[in-house]
């Protein structure tokens, strides 16, 4: 498997592991491209087209996890505030 291959791999089980919220396979593809960063392969930027697409819905479904977790953390908030409230 190519540097390309591996790296495009990571980047679909990474969207797949945020979207089942799966932590421990999170922390798995962390370690996976720690030692991928510290290889001295590089990527072939003639074939880069797939990995920035990977790379840009990676970063719509970040996006997304952050706009949820505003809103969560905004619903807790105002349960706290109506707890104390009462």
């Amino acid at each position: 498997m190519t540097i390309n291959q591996t790296l495009a791999a990571i980047l679909d089980e990474t969207v797949k592991a945020l979207s089942d919220l799966d932590s421990g396979s999170l922390q798995a593809l962390e370690q996976r491209i720690v030692a991928l960063a510290k290889s001295s392969e590089r990527y072939e930027r003639d074939d880069a087209g797939l990995i920035l697409s990977k790379k840009r819905l990676l970063e719509i479904v970040l996006q997304n996890c952050q706009v949820n977790l505003d809103a969560l953390t905004r619903l807790h908030a105002r349960n706290m505030r109506n707890q104390w409230a009462q």
